[in-house]
């Protein structure tokens, strides 16, 4: 009955965004009720199954519906930033409401997942991995990864441009008119970062356990490596999935992770400020900061100017169609030409410069450009499976004591909850990457350790 009273919820919401496209006000309230029901049925169905709201995924609901909800009121401060020049306001509660309907949708699809599965074992999950074989590859994965991307900045002459303090955030545009390197040097630095963003997590978490010299020293360096693009979300997912590893050492997860989160949100915002404040001397009064802070949480402005550009058009599933290509995107004309990024610059007029990572308009925004009210549904719906997936990961890895199975478990949350959620198909080359990685560290620390752990052959 839950579920079947919570579907015409959506759908009725949904009715009203198609019958009500230009008041703003009921747009907003049914994003409101919206939002509220997704709260009340994910903590609803944590308590029935783990006896207890206090679960990360549970966590992530709530902080997502803030997101959604502040980015809403934030978004009219930084109008003058886009092209959208008559009602505004529309657009933005019409963005609301879309991911409203989205995360509604991933909440439907969150209580599916935990009703439906035992967390006893996770398929996928590796739990019995030999942690000094996975050690040593992450240690070499971090070790490359800092050399190719020092060699690739090296060879890009990033050094004569670190006195210019001006330059430095359009640095992290590798075909930019600053760096002015190929697409081929930006697939490099891509690459490395992945390296990095999957090798870092593990070598801290274990440096914390077993200082070492050499870890700590690798670890540094690998940390100044993933600055010099200056794309905060690399860093942050390593420092998020580090800090919840070390709060499931201190059997203090759930409220580690929440003081961890807000800081994390508070430093980010700072950075903006000191970017854009800083760096450009732009006026620092109380609305100027307000305006800067707003920037942080762009992805309700960004569908909402996304929506304003298209007019009603469609993408038809190009930018899913574009992830799902398992060639790097400067082997194909076409896949370099119709990913998100390409096709959001294309549309702000940006295209030309190279100078922007496009907007963000997270997976549920990205799900209606592509099919409507129905493809923020689904969209919605697939990636809640995925989330609940990893709250059943973290329930089952939780009853093992197995460090390499915490740790596959914890960066797929981040990468679900946090990078899928806000880039969309944006991230897909960096998760395809990732994931090769780890399958590869899975089977040769458990290849490995059954060589190991084999009895000797008797004599003959």
């Amino acid at each position: 009955m839950t579920v079947t009273l919570s579907i015409l919820a959506m759908l009725l919401a949904t009715l009203i965004g198609i019958l009500a496209p230009d008041t703003p006000a009921i747009l907003a309230a049914t994003s409101v009720c919206l939002l509220a029901g997704t709260i009340l049925m994910v903590r609803r169905a944590d308590s029935r199954r783990r006896g207890t709201i206090q679960t990360l995924c549970g966590l992530f609901f709530v902080l997502a519906v803030a997101h959604i909800v502040f980015g809403y009121l934030l978004a009219g401060l930084t109008t003058e930033h886009t092209s959208i020049r008559s009602n505004a306001q529309v657009f933005f509660a019409k963005a609301m409401l879309i991911n409203s309907i989205g995360l509604f949708a991933g909440g439907l699809g969150y209580v599916w997942t935990l009703n439906g599965r035992s967390s006893s074992q996770i398929p996928g999950i590796p739990i019995l991995i030999n942690r000094n074989i996975a050690e040593k590859i992450f240690y070499l994965m971090a070790l490359f990864g800092s050399v190719l991307m020092f060699f690739a900045y090296w060879k890009l002459g990033f050094v004569d441009f670190l006195s210019d303090p001006s330059k430095w955030p359009f640095m992290r545009y590798i075909t930019g008119d600053i760096l002015n390197g190929s697409a081929t040097d930006e697939w490099i630095v891509n690459r490395a970062m992945d390296l990095l963003t999957v090798s870092l997590p593990f070598v801290l978490i274990r440096m914390v356990k077993r200082p070492r010299p050499f870890g700590i020293l690798l670890a540094v360096v690998g940390y100044l490596a993933l600055l010099l693009p200056l794309r905060r979300a690399n860093l942050l997912a390593v420092t998020l999935t580090f800090l919840i590893l070390l709060g499931i050492e201190r059997k203090d997860v759930y409220r580690f992770t929440r003081k961890v989160v807000l800081s994390a949100t508070f430093l980010y915002i700072l950075s903006q400020c000191i970017f854009l404040l800083g760096v450009f001397g732009i006026d620092s009064g109380p609305r100027a900061i307000l305006t800067v802070s707003s920037t942080a949480l762009p992805e309700v402005r960004d569908l909402g100017w996304t929506l304003s550009l298209l007019d009603g058009e469609t993408l038809q599933g190009v930018t899913f169609a574009q992830a799902l290509i398992p060639f790097p995107s400067i082997a194909s004309d076409w896949s370099s030409t119709h990913s998100l990024r390409a096709i959001s610059t294309k549309l702000i007029g940006l295209d030309q410069t190279g100078e922007t990572g496009g907007l963000r308009l997270t997976i549920l925004g990205e799900g209606y450009i592509n099919f409507g009210y129905f493809g923020a549904i689904v969209a919605g719906f697939l990636w809640g499976l995925a989330v609940g997936w990893c709250e059943l990961s973290l329930e089952a890895t939780g009853k093992h004591n197995s460090e390499f199975g915490n740790y596959v478990a914890v960066i797929c949350f981040v990468w679900v909850c946090f990078l899928i959620y806000l880039a969309g198909t944006q991230a897909a080359a960096s998760l395809k990457v990732g994931a090769l990685l780890i399958l590869g560290v899975a089977w040769a620390g458990k290849h490995r350790s059954r060589i190991l752990d084999s009895p000797p052959v008797p004599a003959t």
